[in-house]
């Protein structure tokens, strides 16, 4: 498998740019929507000190639908105090256009 289509894909789409920005979207979105769950989850830490690092970028194809999907998954690491407790990731489809994202905590 030739990895440098994904590189341009990556390159094209910012793939990690983009994870970053709809992160910190999710991130307040979820602190004005669900203010008990959000405050639960990240308790009495400062999110502004929170550092986004890259993880990985991967092809797949999900076979468990009647009709396989084919996304680009990014994810990123998610730091507070030298310590990762969470990944984020987002879909994006083969046009670039972001199809899902979640935050999983470790």
């Amino acid at each position: 498998m030739n990895t440098d289509k994904l590189k341009e894909f990556e390159m094209k789409y910012d793939c990690f740019l983009k994870a970053i920005d709809c992160f910190w979207k999710y991130v307040n979105s979820w602190k004005i929507d669900e203010p008990d769950e959000f405050y639960e989850a990240f308790t009495t830490f400062n999110i502004s000190k929170i550092i986004l690092e890259k993880e990985k970028i991967s092809l797949v194809i999900n076979y468990r639908f009647d009709n396989p999907i084919e996304y680009v998954n990014t994810t990123l690491n998610v730091i507070f105090m030298g310590r990762s407790f969470a990944e984020y990731y987002i879909l994006l489809n083969l046009n670039g256009e972001i199809i899902d994202d979640g935050l999983s905590f470790e």
